[in-house]
């Protein structure tokens, strides 16, 4: 054993002893994978602001020195020149997370490079931050509209955050009722634990212990940003919300803190950005929004390898991609793209090379023909995915809810009007369960909407994956306007 732990601090000892190079001492310098930009793109996902260094406003740079290591790491990090010791403990985990550098080379050998690299920090005073409550507060006019003139204001939100600037209490809503002002709802704070489920393909295990903080009302709508975090305090999953209480932003990590996915939702196209656990970016695809019961094909713009080799090149090239399906089962999906949509032939294997499906698309990304293999049974099909349809059609589906929602008094009184965004489960028998409000609008609208969207149940027909009948979450956008 002596000998092991002998021979283990030699070899630890010849890595560290060897020499450190200047950057003019080298051949070709240490530079990230896929260059610049990738490295920029991850320290803009990456980067979490101080919540006491924001609101306050902070512009600058931090610079942080290292070693950048044959393996592509950086190590012996330290502050060359900083802001302030929240954005200089900020800068460090960065670069420590970032293990995607080309390193420095000497005829033709890996060496060691001292770098020095600037980490940028850019935000505005945040004046929504009352530092005498230290909550957020957001003010709105009668009709419940975000509004910065004092003489609109009618009701405000507050909502307590922790020096992190994550929601540490109840959502509390008010009314201004002469000079004063009134309590007219809470929305509880929650922090409980959960087991979070990862599909990160490095792990094998499907769960880690988290908890995980939100404010929900009775409708399961958010009232505030939600995050999941690990027993040891390091971000699991972020999602911001919008207007119209829509989630906007969504980021999921690993378990050492590194972005992994993004999802960033705008009104006409979701885009969707990944990285591999060195910090090289992955992939970018783009989901064009979808109207009601329909949907669409991911647009596949660029993909790279985990040594920052392109594949995918602005829509065309060959992608392959593995998604976890549990903690045993690894699907692996690969063919060609053209202009950003699927072409030729396209093969789904597990992970034992047994093939899941094969598909053969046109050269405008239409599937031409599919095939399904399970349990040694084949299904052939000409649409991969079928969304569940409301029976007799969308006209059918709106002239129930026409019949059947009943516009709340004090929301009608009010002039409250709005889109109440739903999601529900339809099941392979055409019954719905697991409902939620994704985006609501309050006043009782999301207690009617909810109300009528129960009573469809059962009239509906299910969706199809390749051919099969399986359950499908379903959004439904219910407009509520006044004549």
């Amino acid at each position: 054993m002596g000998r092991l732990i002998l021979l283990l601090c030699l070899c630890s000892a010849s890595v560290f002893g060897q020499k450190i190079y200047l950057p003019y001492e080298v051949e070709k310098g240490a530079e990230p994978m896929g260059g610049p930009v990738h490295l920029s793109q991850f320290i803009a996902s990456n980067v979490q602001v101080p919540f006491l260094s924001g609101v306050k406003g902070v512009t600058g740079r931090v610079y942080v020195k290292g070693i950048v290591e044959p393996n592509g790491s950086m190590s012996q990090l330290e502050i060359s020149k900083g802001l302030d010791s929240l954005t200089n403990k900020e800068a460090i985990r960065i670069m420590s997370l970032y293990k995607a550098w080309k390193p420095a080379t000497v005829d033709g050998e890996k060496v060691r490079q001292s770098m020095i690299y600037p980490i940028a920090f850019k935000t505005p005073p945040n004046p929504n931050f009352d530092s005498t409550r230290f909550a957020l507060v957001n003010y709105f006019d009668g009709r419940y509209r975000i509004s910065k003139e004092p003489k609109k204001y009618e009701y405000r939100s507050i909502m307590p955050v922790n020096e992190q600037g994550y929601i540490n209490n109840d959502v509390i809503y008010e009314q201004l009722k002469g000079s004063k002002w009134k309590e007219v709802a809470r929305v509880p704070f929650k922090k409980k634990e959960i087991w979070y489920h990862t599909d990160l393909l490095e792990r094998g295990v499907d769960s880690v212990k988290a908890y995980q903080v939100i404010a929900r009302d009775d409708n399961e709508a958010s009232h505030s940003s939600e995050a999941t975090f690990q027993m040891n305090g390091k971000l699991l999953a972020y999602t911001e919300y919008g207007p119209g209480n829509k989630a906007s932003l969504i980021k999921k990590y690993d378990l050492s803190g590194l972005v992994r996915d993004i999802t960033v939702v705008s009104d006409s196209a979701s885009l969707q950005l990944s990285w591999y656990d060195n910090g090289q970016i992955r992939t970018v695809t783009e989901i064009p929004a979808m109207k009601v019961n329909e949907y669409r094909e991911r647009m596949f713009f660029n993909a790279w390898n985990r040594d920052g080799t392109q594949i995918v090149k602005d829509g065309d090239g060959y992608w392959k991609s593995v998604t976890k399906i549990s903690a045993s089962k690894l699907l692996t999906e690969e063919g060609p793209v053209t202009k950003g949509r699927k072409s030729g032939k396209w093969y789904g294997k597990w992970a034992d090379s047994t093939l899941h499906y094969e598909e053969i698309y046109d050269d405008k990304g239409k599937l031409e023909q599919g095939i399904a293999y399970e349990n040694g049974e084949k299904r052939t099909y000409d649409n991969a995915i079928v969304q569940p349809q409301f029976k007799g059609g969308l006209n059918k589906m709106y002239r129930f809810l026409g019949e059947n929602i009943r516009y709340p008094t004090d929301a009608s009184q009010k002039g409250v009007t709005g889109r109440v965004y739903l999601s529900f489960v339809v099941c392979e028998d055409g019954s719905m369960c697991d409902y939620k409000v994704e985006s609501g609008v309050g006043f009782g609208l999301d207690d009617e909407a909810l109300r009528v969207v129960k009573k469809m149940s059962g009239m509906w027909e299910p969706g199809m994956m390749r051919g099969k009948v399986v359950r499908v979450r379903y959004n439904l956008p219910i407009n509520f306007q006044i004549d």
